[in-house]
Formats: structure tokens, C-alpha cells, sequence
């Protein structure tokens, strides 16, 4: 279990020597006299959560860039990851001593007062190795406290030694190798953090994203061997009730994986949009919904007419035009790298290829049915 670091006591207190009077002719040796109290020294105050060091919470054991797990602190993995300029993750979780996890059947997980999730942000140096040397960039904290959860960015040094706590944000440039082998500059965006809440807010509360069935119900490698996720972490003594057969839960499938077009697609617009179109999400006000689960084509924006005019438009008229993605303004905006149009929002700068493949790809693949009959939608504001 993480321990949080309390501070030290000041110095040790001196030994002191006393010197006395007696009563008058009278003398006794000084170490016959009891020696005067130590004069009082207060203690420091404790540290309390966010520390300003990475460091400090004692989340990794050796050097801090190993990102080697202390006890007490989990690892997990998801099926579907937010897209984020090619950078890759690294999550972890960690409870109170003692405490457990409430699973819910697809989402609305109960995490006991005091939990951390942990996700840490590094690139690849070289875009042909992505196993290789990585700089590791940023770390992000959500903290469960008694008024719900809060977020803290932590941004690492050059040195990769330590990551200091920022509430601005920070912009990093650093010098890759990318997927041709050519030379490239990178140029990272650390959010600041209200920013966070623009993808973790949801009817005006802080929630978690990745902490659901579906996401964390997929198999990882343990100790070399395929094991499902789920039941390992059930094993780490997680969850407060037994899960049951994980094939009997819902789950998601890597949307860049072999799994049938529609649920690759579903999985990475949940991943990548959901947390902003659904109800009370930033983009509720739209009517789009881009929950996995969501199957109703015109809620999923098919010759569903977009909530916001203009340039975000890109000169088209439907969210979703059946068997035409061109013709479509979910790819127009996925595609773009214009802040007043692109999506998602946050946290990425360069668009998705894959990802914007594959949601082509779903589009193409709808039977074309046209939209000619399709009611305009009232005039609010909003995103598709």
C-alpha cells in the first residue's frame, strides 16, 4: 500500500548542562541538578495531497522514468484509448488500504473515498520503434476526495528525474524520428487544468472515463501468459463482489484489431467522443451520441443535421451521410487541424489517421439510404 510521506521533525534537541544555587554557602555539583527542559519545537506541517512532487507520493519504486509500480499500485490497460498526437500511456491505480471498487455492468464504477488514478504521457523518439526510447512527458492525477474527484497535471523535466506539479499547463518541443525515418519536431500541449474537466465533467461533476467494464475487459499479457484483465484484477482483491464469467460482460474490442467494422468503430468513438456527446456531456446539447452502446442511427448522427452552423460544417449539410463519408461532417471535423473545428477538442493537435480510416471505413460500409427526408434540426448551439 502507498504510504504518503509525512514531513520530518526539526533537529534533535541538545544535551544541556545546569548550573544551580543553592541556598547560601551551600554548593552541589551540577550533575546533581535536573537539567533545564529543552526549549519546545513545533512540528512542521504535514504535507497533504496535491504534493508538488511527483515523487512524493511514492507511487514508483527505483528511478521515477522506470515507472516501476510500488505495491499498492495497479496497472491496468484499455481497449479503446483517447487519441492523443501519437503519445502513449501509462495507467495505474491505487486505493485506500483496505478499501474496494463497486463494479457497475458497463460504467458508473464506485471507487472508495481517497482512490488515485494515475495516467502518465510519453512519446516515442523514434516512430519506427515505439517500444524504444520514449520521453516521458506529463502525468495526470484524478484524486477521489470527499467533494468528488479533482485533477492535478504534473510535468516531468529534460532529465527525467521528476515531474513538478503545473495548474497552467506547459508546451513541450522535443526532436523525433518519425514513421519514414525522417528527422521531425514534435511540439506537445499540456493541458492546464481546468481544461481537464472539458472531457471529465459531466452533469457539472468530475468523473472518470477509462474505469469501465467494457474498456478494462479485454486480455493482457501476465507474466508473458493471455489472461483476461478483469479476472486479474479481481485476483489483486479490487472489486467487493465477485464478477462472474468476464465473457458474460460487456466489452470492448481494439478498434485497430480484426474485430467485425461496427464494433472496431463504435469502440473508438466511444474512446475518443463519447465523454463530451452524450447526455450531460460538453456536447449533449447537440443530440449526438457516440456511446458504444448507442445504436440508434439518428442519435449516432446519421442524416442527423448538425446543431452548429458555419465553417464546422465544412459546406455539408448531415452529421453522417450513409455510404458517403466525403459527404459527411463528423470526417470533415475529425480531419481538421483548425481549433475552432477539429475533434476531439482536446487533447490532440494532429488528427488521428487511423482513426479517421476507420471511421471512413464504417461510414462507406452503411447501406446508402439518403437523407433527402431528413427534418433540419431546431437552430442551438452546439457541435456535431
Amino acid at each position: 500500500m502507498i504510504r504518503f510521506p509525512r514531513s520530518l521533525s526539526l533537529a534533535a534537541c541538545l544535551s544541556l548542562a545546569a548550573l544551580g544555587c543553592a541556598g547560601e554557602g551551600d554548593t552541589q555539583p551540577a550533575s546533581a541538578l535536573p537539567p533545564d527542559p529543552p526549549p519546545e519545537r513545533p512540528e512542521p506541517p504535514q504535507k497533504t495531497v496535491p504534493y508538488d512532487t511527483l515523487s512524493e507520493y511514492g507511487f514508483f519504486e527505483g528511478a521515477l522514468s522506470a515507472l516501476k509500480p510500488a505495491a499498492g499500485v495497479v496497472p491496468y490497460e484499455v481497449a479503446a484509448p483517447l487519441w492523443a498526437d501519437h503519445a502513449g500511456k501509462g495507467r495505474f491505480l491505487v486505493l485506500p488500504e483496505g478499501e474496494k471498487i463497486t463494479v457497475g455492468e458497463e460504467e458508473d464504477w464506485q471507487f472508495p473515498v481517497g482512490t488515485i488514478v494515475i495516467k502518465t504521457f510519453f512519446l516515442s523518439l523514434d516512430r519506427r520503434d515505439p517500444a524504444g526510447a520514449a520521453r516521458i512527458l506529463e502525468t495526470r492525477l484524478l484524486i477521489l476526495g470527499e467533494q468528488g474527484w479533482k485533477p492535478h497535471t504534473y510535468v516531468w523535466n529534460e532529465e527525467q528525474t521528476e515531474a513538478k506539479r503545473s495548474v497552467a499547463g506547459a508546451r513541450i518541443e522535443l526532436d523525433t524520428i518519425d514513421a519514414s525515418g525522417s528527422p521531425a519536431h514534435a511540439q506537445y500541449l499540456v493541458p492546464n487544468t481546468n481544461q481537464c474537466n472539458s472531457c471529465h465533467e459531466r452533469d457539472d461533476r468530475t468523473v472518470v472515463l477509462g474505469l469501465i467494464t467494457p474498456q478494462l475487459n479485454r486480455e493482457i499479457a501476465v507474466d508473458g501468459a493471455p489472461r483476461n484483465q478483469l479476472a486479474w484484477l479481481e485476483e489483486q482483491g479490487l472489486f467487493r463482489e465477485p464478477l462472474g464469467a468476464p465473457e458474460r460482460l460487456p466489452s470492448f474490442p481494439d478498434p485497430l484489431g480484426d474485430a467485425p467494422l461496427d464494433a472496431r468503430a463504435r469502440a473508438y468513438l466511444h474512446g475518443n467522443c463519447s465523454h463530451c456527446h452524450r447526455p450531460g456531456g460538453g456536447g449533449g446539447v447537440s443530440g449526438l451520441v457516440l456511446l458504444a452502446w448507442e445504436t440508434e442511427p439518428s442519435k449516432n448522427g446519421v442524416c442527423k443535421v448538425a446543431a452548429a452552423a458555419g465553417a464546422g460544417t465544412g459546406g455539408n449539410t448531415y452529421d453522417i451521410v450513409p455510404g458517403a463519408p466525403e459527404e459527411s461532417i463528423m470526417i470533415f471535423r475529425m480531419r481538421s487541424t483548425d481549433p475552432e473545428i477539429k475533434m476531439p477538442e482536446l487533447s490532440n493537435r494532429l488528427p488521428d489517421a487511423e482513426g479517421v480510416e476507420l471511421v471512413r471505413a464504417w461510414i462507406a460500409a452503411m447501406e446508402p439510404a439518403g437523407c433527402d427526408g431528413a427534418a433540419p434540426a431546431p437552430d442551438r448551439p452546439g457541435s456535431p
